[in-house]
């Protein structure tokens, strides 16, 4: 096949092509105008024209016109502008079609389809209005009626039930003449037609019929507390008040009993004038403000009635408990003397005494004081019952210090006999370890030891001698105490130790001399330990160097010996 034959085929292939696309492009276009174009001619269909006659022919006025009338040129805009201009688009998509501009051809159906849509939705929204307006009327008598019942309904109950809303009553006659008022109008705006304006007269009138009924629901409640709880509660104040004040009860100064009484008084009348203004959101604070005001009162009074029964049984109670402390100081203070006749007192007792003495005087002064100001109705029973309570605890207080005032003065003649009998045992203590450091036949005793003992004897006296003085002085005879009985205790231990050690070195010293043979240098150490222990008394470093020589020859060998020494001694 040659070269030009197979360009002329491809040329036909590319023309048949070409033709195809452009033949079905110019189809789908053609398509898509026929469908705008009939959806165009179903606008035309859907205008309402009936209704819209219908509207022009009402008697309107006012705002019912001004709507009729913005409706029609909606219409008249429709048909006479956009419609017209869809047509021009289609026309417009459709010549550009024809001559292969399908660009130009697509814009123009968007175009079309855009202001179709704005169309619909013109056409709805006229025809929901002139629904509304052709009803309007209707739908305005049908709710007027409806309302005219709730309203003479509600009348009725406000004139039947007129003393339940108090001085609101007024306000809510004048709540009703306005709503007459605008039944009149009402009747006008029917009358002359305008009937979107007599629809906003039967949305007030329902609005305020709904505020009308809370009203006369919330009113007799509000006001039967305001007449029936609070006013009630005043005038018992009042009469508590006036009892109390001629039975001589008296109210502390922070208080001004009658003065709350004149403000609670304005705080009720302030209730009652925001009441007869239809105040109720005001109102619902200021209740919760009046009741607390009320129970602050009664508390008020009550703290003074229950004071002074408490005030006369504690006023009953405390000259019984100043009789027993005066008693009690008197007491104490021939005790005080006569202890410290024999002791020298170290810990304050009578800066103590004369400290918890004034005390008592001072709360007696001041129960005295107290006493007048009651009997001369000088203070409240409420303040009275506070000093008074606050003097009897420490009234008790004092009681307890002169209790452990009492027991440190008993403590010195306990002390003295405890550490007499300690004295006692200390001294038989002494004689003991002599006997028992004696009985062991030790061929002597260490200086230090002996010092020991002589030191420890010497403080023994010393405390034997403080002890006889007369007037004992008991902090330097504790003082002594501790020192010798600290003494005796080392003595003993020290005695135990020279015992202990004298003893395990006899016992250590048989059980080294078995190693005599194999050891030549056991002869010597045993000969220098016995002359530590007959010459020198060093009962611890003889021990100790049989002790060692022991270890070195038989390791744990010492041990032994010394828990049969324990074993022995035990027994």
């Amino acid at each position: 096949m040659s070269v030009e034959l197979i360009i002329i085929l491809s040329i036909i292939v590319l023309a048949i092509l070409i033709y195809t696309f452009t033949y079905f492009t110019r189809k789908k276009h053609y398509e898509r105008i026929d469908e705008l174009d009939q959806s165009k001619k179903e606008k035309y269909t859907k205008i309402p024209s009936e209704k819209l006659l219908s509207l022009d022919k009402m008697m309107i006025t006012g705002q019912s016109k001004e709507v009729a009338d913005n409706v029609i040129t909606d219409i008249n805009v429709i048909e006479v502008e956009k419609l017209p201009i869809v047509e021009s688009h289609l026309f417009d998509a459709e010549q550009a079609t024809d001559r292969y501009r399908f660009n130009q051809s697509s814009q123009s159906e968007l175009k079309a389809e855009q202001l179709l849509k704005e169309i619909e939705q013109s056409i709805v929204k006229a025809t929901q209005k002139m629904d509304e307006l052709l009803q309007r009327e209707q739908a305005n008598l049908r709710n007027i009626d409806s309302i005219k019942k709730r309203y003479h309904k509600v009348r009725k109950e406000l004139l039947a039930k007129s003393f339940t809303f108090g001085e609101s009553i007024n306000r809510l006659e004048d709540e009703l003449g306005t709503m007459e008022k605008l039944f009149t109008s009402f009747s006008d705006l029917t009358a002359s037609g305008d009937h979107e304006e007599a629809r906003k007269i039967v949305n007030q009138l329902e609005n305020q019929l709904n505020q009308m009924a809370d009203l006369m629901v919330s009113i007799p409640e509000i006001n039967n507390k305001i007449e029936n709880d609070y006013e009630e509660q005043l005038k018992e104040i009042e009469h508590a008040y006036e009892s109390l004040i001629e039975k001589k009860y008296k109210f502390p100064e922070n208080i001004d009993i009658k003065q709350k009484i004149a403000n609670l008084t304005n705080e009720i009348k302030h209730l009652k004038d925001l009441l007869a203004e239809l105040e109720l959101e005001k109102i619902e604070t200021e209740q919760l403000e009046v009741e607390n005001n009320i129970d602050e009162l009664y508390e008020a009074m009550e703290k003074e009635i229950n004071a002074k029964k408490a005030l006369e049984k504690l006023s009953r109670k405390i000259p019984k408990v100043i009789y027993y402390l005066l008693n009690e100081s008197k007491e104490l203070g021939l005790e005080l003397d006569r202890i410290g006749q024999s002791y020298q007192l170290y810990q304050q007792e009578n800066e103590k005494y004369l400290e918890m003495k004034s005390k008592v005087e001072e709360q007696e002064a001041l129960v005295a004081s107290l006493s007048e100001k009651i009997e001369n109705n000088m203070i409240a029973y409420s303040v009275a019952l506070e000093t008074l309570q606050e003097t009897f605890d420490n009234l008790e207080e004092l009681s307890h210090s002169f209790t452990s005032l009492r027991e440190t003065l008993y403590a010195y003649r306990d002390k003295e006999k405890e550490i007499k009998n300690d004295l006692e045992d200390m001294e038989l203590s002494l004689r003991e370890m002599k006997r028992y450091i004696q009985a062991k036949n030790l061929p002597g005793l260490p200086d230090d030891y002996l010092d020991l003992f002589f030191y420890t004897t010497d403080q023994l006296e010393n405390l034997s001698t403080e002890l006889a003085r007369h007037k004992l002085d008991l902090e330097k005879v504790i003082k002594l105490y501790a020192i010798c009985d600290e003494d005796v205790e080392h003595l003993a231990d020290k005695t135990e130790e020279i015992v202990d050690n004298a003893l395990l070195t006899e016992l250590t010293s048989q059980r080294l001399y078995r190693y005599k043979e194999d050891y030549p240098e056991v002869i010597e150490t045993i000969k220098y330990s016995e002359s530590l222990f007959l010459d020198d008394y060093d009962y611890e470093t003889s021990l100790k160097m049989v002790r060692e020589k022991l270890e070195f020859i038989e390791p744990g060998a010492f041990e032994s010996v010394r828990t049969l020494y324990k074993k022995e001694t035990s027994k």
